[in-house]
């Protein structure tokens, strides 16, 4: 294994949340290892030249720069938008076909509400074969694939962080699948979204990851006792996050919302670039 290669990581945006990928990205900078190479990808939902510039200024101190990934939106005009998820959600699907370089193997996808806390190349130099990717269990919906009548024992993923095998994705033409999922779902198989897609399609397919890569409210908060993850790990991810998965509709950002980690989210935001457009700022609470 050659832990010299560079990591690519993938998040996706609209103007809206550009802040919000700020703030990740500098964590996760901040503390991945100085001697390897990041390369960031943004899945474009929207962003206006002057945020684009932001964010390049953000994680320029880190001796790294951002690709700008166009989706074609047509593509998703019958994807379903509901609570706070709009169609730059999906916007995932396409990452392969984006990404076509075939020396780039594999690709990090992280969500946007998120703050990175440990050294990212600890998963990306995984080996994953012969899956194509590689998740943690939603530790809301971790029985959803009854309810989609997709397999009566098998987990559910939480979509927010994915290692994805590039190649393996392409050979099994998700992509293309995941279209076609769309286009003939009801609403009840999308009411999350591509997060059920990818689940329905990559049902027996996927790494199960310590649930300390995607630390969700659900375990921080002790909302639910999550029986279904192993303890030691449950108390590790707990005690120790590597990253913290603000998911649902409750943010940092939002007056009155209470989290262990708010303070860590507004830290990393300290140490992004000044000079945020107005209508897409994280400092309006």
């Amino acid at each position: 294994m050659n832990t010299n290669k560079t990591i690519h990581v993938v998040s996706s945006t609209d103007d809206n949340y550009v802040p919000h990928l700020g703030v990740m990205f500098v964590s996760l900078l901040e503390n991945t290892q100085q001697h390897r190479k990041v390369q960031l990808y943004v899945l474009n939902g929207g962003i206006t030249e002057k945020n684009k510039q932001w964010l390049q200024k953000t994680v320029a101190p880190y001796q790294t720069s951002i690709q700008f990934l166009d989706v074609d939106p047509k593509q998703y005009e019958n994807a379903i938008e509901s609570r706070h998820i709009t169609k730059a959600s999906y916007y995932r699907i396409s990452i392969p076909d984006l990404i076509s370089d075939s020396d780039i193997e594999k690709v990090l996808y992280i969500d946007s509400d998120t703050v990175v806390l440990d050294d990212v190349s600890k998963i990306y130099d995984q080996d994953i074969s012969p899956n194509i990717a590689a998740a943690v269990i939603d530790c809301g919906l971790h029985d959803r694939l009854q309810t989609l009548k997709v397999s009566e024992d098998a987990n559910y993923f939480n979509a927010g962080i994915m290692l994805i095998d590039l190649k393996s994705w392409r050979d099994n033409n998700i992509t293309d699948r995941a279209f076609d999922y769309i286009k003939n779902a009801t609403d009840e198989q999308l009411e999350y979204h591509d997060q059920d897609i990818l689940n329905t399609l990559l049902c027996d397919k996927w790494l199960e990851l310590h649930p300390k890569w995607n630390a969700q409210a659900y375990l921080l908060l002790k909302q639910k006792k999550l029986e279904f993850i192993d303890e030691i790990k449950k108390q590790e991810a707990f005690s120790k996050p590597a990253i913290v998965h603000f998911c649902g509709e409750e943010k940092p950002w939002l007056k009155g919302y209470v989290h262990p980690y708010k303070k860590t989210y507004y830290h990393y935001l300290e140490k992004t670039a000044s000079g945020l457009e107005q209508g897409a700022s994280a400092k309006n609470i």
